[in-house]
């Protein structure tokens, strides 16, 4: 008779739990991933247009077309294009990148993953946080 101090290792539904676990994990991190990827690349845009001197002088197509542009460059195609709005006044210019991507995470569950980036000419420093 084997005591209980000889045996060692999870048994068979220990097994199951660890390797649902982990394909839970990775099918998350593959239907999500992309996403957040492609918003720190959304964000990186926003951040060098904020670089740029002559970003408050710009016409708001002018900065469409460059914002479009690097978007080609990085393969953003998604909602994050569509959402760009420009909006310049007299004393600033407000560059806003707000969008929702809706994933079918497994059957009917879907997760709803919201994006806010904006850039104020006025506080050029603190680019890409929608709180401002």
């Amino acid at each position: 008779m084997n005591s209980i101090k000889k045996q060692k290792g999870l048994s068979a539904i220990g097994w199951l739990f660890v390797i649902s676990v982990f394909g839970f994990s990775l099918l998350v991190a593959t239907k999500l991933g992309p996403h957040y990827l492609d918003n720190r690349f959304v964000v990186a845009t926003l951040k060098t247009l904020a670089d740029n001197p002559e970003f408050p002088r710009m016409a708001p197509n002018d900065i469409r077309s460059q914002l479009s542009k690097t978007f080609s460059i990085n393969n953003i195609r998604g909602k994050a294009v569509g959402a760009v709005k420009v909006v310049k006044n007299s004393k600033n210019t407000l560059v806003t990148i707000n969008y929702e991507e809706r994933i079918n995470l497994v059957h009917n569950i879907d997760v709803v993953l919201t994006f806010n980036s904006l850039l104020d000419s006025a506080r050029p420093g603190e680019c890409c946080n929608a709180d401002q």
